[in-house]
């Protein structure tokens, strides 16, 4: 595609192209948001229930300073956090096939 710019007296010619870059990374990156995770309520008391359209093969809970902070076992649909202090807890869920999803839960 080729645009005539002006500038004062002068006019220049350019050539526009779109170009895809991709760059190697070391996990699979979901940009088409095709998994559909959900975790609520949010803010939660008690139990946090985690939907999700891929099959979870683990969740990792972490509190601010990054410490793991409750162990999961098999992954479940529906977690208790009344053990756990009020404050952001970090969730890390991995699917079968590889994706990784970051979710952010306030703990009341």
């Amino acid at each position: 595609m080729k645009r005539l710019i002006t500038i004062g007296m002068l006019a220049f010619t350019c050539q526009l192209s779109a170009q895809e870059t991709t760059e190697p990374t070391l996990g699979k990156v979901d940009t088409l948001n095709q998994w559909d995770l959900r975790c609520f309520p949010n803010p939660t008391s008690d139990l946090l229930i985690i939907k999700s359209s891929k099959e979870i093969k683990s969740i990792d809970f972490f509190d601010i300073n990054g410490r793991e902070i409750k162990p999961t076992g098999m992954p479940n649909e529906c977690y208790s956090l009344s053990d756990l202090p009020s404050g952001w807890v970090f969730l890390l869920v991995e699917s079968v096939d590889g994706f990784i999803e970051k979710k952010n839960v306030y703990k009341q």
